[in-house]
């Protein structure tokens, strides 16, 4: 059985970028590189995606239709639970989240080939679970947007906002869940150029993506500034002189 991956990870994931977005801080000494997306890399990205048109993998809160041709007293309808596990008939508490239904259904067959002669088992997913995106840092409304087929990472951004003037377009950071054991991948994109070239996002965002746009060094610099001096001054600093 594969791990829940992808919806366990968001909130540790999105941390995780806060943290590297807070070490890149100007002036703090350290900082956590996020490595450009490459045209190689396109490929991996679009595969580690659980999207519901390709090859999906249930999530919690899916609701699957598990049928039996020839013995219909073991259809059911089930709602994937935040565990990841079902109630299955006959069978007892399953773990399916990971699996893709072709999976569930050889699972299934195996179960129930004691006690069912021939079994045929037929899985479909009669209602996806919500999708959505996450995109935080540097845009106007920070929080989750519900996820499109063939949203980009700009689009997204918009969705949410848009841009402030501290964010940092040509380095927008994009995190997306993965069943490999390194459990995410975190690359930047460059979304200047889709703004002031007009040229083409190389990636499509999947579920459960994170897109998080730093602050520009300048906006960092007046932010450690704040915080380390004038903030801890033990007086107001009076209005400049105009």
């Amino acid at each position: 059985m594969r791990s829940l991956g992808r919806t366990r990870a968001v909130s540790s994931l999105f941390a995780a970028v806060l943290v590297a977005a807070a070490l890149g801080v100007a002036g703090c000494g350290a900082t956590i590189t996020v490595p450009p997306l490459t045209a190689e890399e396109v490929p991996k990205m679009k595969q580690a995606g659980n999207y519901p048109e390709h090859v999906y993998r249930i999530e919690p809160n899916d609701t699957l239709s598990i049928r039996y041709p020839f013995h219909p007293e073991m259809n059911q309808d089930a709602i994937v639970e935040p565990d990841g596990k079902i109630m299955a008939t006959r069978i007892g508490r399953v773990p399916v989240a990971g699996l893709t239904t072709g999976e569930l259904e050889t699972f299934l067959k195996e179960k129930t080939a004691d006690r069912l002669k021939d079994p045929e088992v037929t899985v479909t997913i009669q209602k996806f679970s919500d999708k959505t995106v996450f995109v935080g840092g540097e845009v106007g409304k920070p929080g989750t947007i519900e996820y499109r087929k063939g949203m980009t990472p700009l689009q997204a951004v918009i969705a949410a906002g848009g841009f402030l003037p501290t964010g940092r377009l040509d380095s927008v950071i994009l995190v997306r869940g993965t069943d490999s054991e390194a459990r995410y991948i975190a690359r930047t994109v460059n979304l200047e150029e889709t703004i002031a070239e007009g040229l083409r996002e190389p990636v499509f965002l999947a579920p459960h993506d994170v897109i998080f746009v730093p602050r520009t060094r300048i906006a960092n610099a007046n932010l450690w500034v704040k915080q380390h001096i004038v903030d801890l001054l033990p007086f107001k600093l009076a209005p400049p002189i105009p």
